[in-house]
């Protein structure tokens, strides 16, 4: 989950901050948004609240 997270991030921030993303996982058994600015660690928080 870890090098995911870390993907997520490094995408989110060479996506135009005008486009939405998406972090899920495989199963879809969860989905967060992923904000401008957001760190690994909101990330890991919001995917903690998701599922």
């Amino acid at each position: 989950m870890e090098d995911a997270i870390w993907l997520a991030i490094t995408f989110r921030r060479l996506t135009p901050m005008h486009l939405d993303l998406v972090f899920c996982d495989e199963g879809y058994s969860f989905d967060v948004h992923v904000p401008t600015g957001t760190t690994e660690a909101d990330l890991m928080a919001l995917v903690n609240a998701a599922g």
